[in-house]
């Protein structure tokens, strides 16, 4: 079943979340990378849990995520000349 909180654009984006780190754990395997293999099967069984709704679907929470990270507020005092 899948999760009825996602838009249609959110599915088809994990889907194909699901389908290329599939392929991804492929190559890494043949290639013996097994913690790449692992990391990527990581996110595949993440994707497809959130598609069956096992899982919510954290649209807010970006901050987890090294890549999406906000910016610190820089409270030092301004440097004088």
């Amino acid at each position: 079943m899948a999760n009825q909180s996602l838009r249609q654009s959110e599915i088809d984006s994990l889907q194909y979340i699901a389908t290329m780190t599939n392929e991804l754990v492929q190559m890494a395997e043949a290639s013996r990378f097994p913690m790449i293999s692992y990391l990527l099967g990581m996110a595949y069984a993440e994707a497809f849990d959130v598609l069956r709704g096992a899982r919510p679907a954290r649209h807010a929470q970006l901050s987890g995520n090294p890549m999406h990270a906000k910016p610190k507020e820089n409270h030092a005092l301004p440097r004088r000349a």
